[in-house]
């Protein structure tokens, strides 16, 4: 028979054994019934092995310096000094700290300079003698990245004195292809030879070539180098070069050469014979274009010029060629005469007086070919002169017609 004793506070009487027996039972239940909870470590104390999972930061050294005052805070309270030593030791340790702090960021630093200094590794030529050519390119101010500098080089360039040869013209050269094969203008040629046809240039002549582009001139009286370098538009410096002057002083008659000179149209092209002259003195009365009939007042086109001048004056030919048709227009252009030229031009020249030439005679440029007057249909003692290109009529004054 099993019974309880009550004790005088009212409480169950329990042995010892099983109220320990109880106990263990009950902390069994509890422990798988509730949730699992991990054990907190204790203050103070540190796990020896530590993971970093995702997400987690790792604290940066640069971090170390704001925690430096609570760490102090920790250690120096156990440390009995004065407070003068205590001061030291804490900027003792903040200082080392700085600077264990400026060495790792110094030698990242060293490693990103000597990564890009490995990246650009110029490569200069073996030979000294352009070496430095390279070297001022590296520090030219149009190069990316090579450095800084302002280098002014001249901008004229280094003019010599002129060096000349002579040449013996072959069978079927042209003065246009001797002059590209020394780099040089056509120009120059015919200027430094006086050459007024380059058609009259013929094998076994001798011809003068010079090393640069340029023209001759002869000092004429009152001439200065200023002067003669503002006319041709070229520095007064690279005409002493070029003649080897040491000073500015000239004298009238002395030969010079002026380096990058040109030529003038006029005679490019009467060497070339592209160059028409005028083919008689006159008065322009009518120009190129539409006009009032001087008969009738009717407005219609008039194909070339009227140059007025007293009856008899010397008509001649505006360009080398041959005398294609010679003739009398009652009605129209009364005497005239055609002539044929080169590049495919034609020149015509009316109301004449006489004609002194004939059909397919050959005539040079500035022969004579008739006198001016005033026969066909003309209200006065004047030259009609039509130029034709392909046998289509072109404006004299179009760039064409010189004095």
């Amino acid at each position: 028979m099993q019974y309880t004793k009550k004790n005088t506070r009212g409480e169950t009487g329990i042995k010892p054994v099983e109220k320990e027996s109880l106990l263990k039972k009950q902390t069994v239940r509890k422990w798988k019934s509730g949730p699992v909870i991990p054990a907190v470590p204790k203050p103070g104390r540190r796990s020896r092995s530590r993971s970093i999972g995702k997400g987690q930061k790792v604290s940066h050294p640069s971090n170390l310096l704001q925690r430096l005052p609570k760490l102090l805070q920790k250690l120096l309270p156990k440390v009995k000094l004065p407070n003068t030593n205590r001061l030291f030791i804490f900027g003792t340790a903040v200082l080392v700290l700085m600077l264990g702090i400026w060495a790792l960021q110094l030698t990242g630093q060293l490693t990103s300079i000597n990564i890009e200094k490995d990246a650009f590794q110029p490569t200069l030529p073996d030979s000294n003698s352009t070496v430095t050519g390279e070297m001022l390119a590296f520090a030219s101010p149009e190069s990316e990245a090579r450095g800084s500098g302002d280098i002014n080089f001249p901008e004229r360039p280094v003019i010599t004195s002129v060096n000349t040869y002579s040449y013996t013209v072959k069978r079927g050269d042209t003065l246009s292809e001797i002059a590209a094969d020394n780099n040089l203008d056509v120009g120059t040629l015919i200027s430094f030879n006086k050459i007024d046809d380059v058609r009259r240039l013929i094998a076994g002549s001798e011809i003068t070539i010079p090393d640069i582009d340029g023209v001759p001139y002869t000092v004429q009286r009152g001439d200065s180098l200023d002067k003669i370098a503002e006319r041709y538009q070229v520095t007064l410096e690279n005409i002493l070069d070029a003649n080897d002057l040491q000073t500015s002083m000239i004298q009238p008659g002395q030969k010079l050469f002026i380096p990058g000179a040109e030529i003038s149209e006029y005679d490019y092209k009467k060497a070339m014979g592209t160059l028409f002259i005028y083919p008689t003195a006159g008065r322009l009365t009518s120009g190129f274009g539409y006009r009032a009939d001087p008969f009738t007042g009717v407005r219609r086109m008039h194909y070339g010029l009227d140059l007025a001048n007293r009856t008899g004056t010397a008509v001649k030919a505006t360009m080398a060629g041959r005398v294609v048709t010679t003739g009398n227009q009652q009605r129209g252009y009364g005497r005239y005469v055609v002539i044929k030229h080169n590049h495919g031009f034609q020149s015509l020249y009316g109301h004449l007086s006489s004609i002194e030439v004939s059909r397919n005679q050959y005539v040079s440029q500035g022969q004579q070919i008739g006198l001016m007057g005033n026969s066909g249909r003309s209200t006065g003692s004047h030259l009609h002169f039509s130029l034709y290109k392909n046998n289509v009529p072109v404006n004299p004054l179009g760039g064409y017609l010189y004095q």
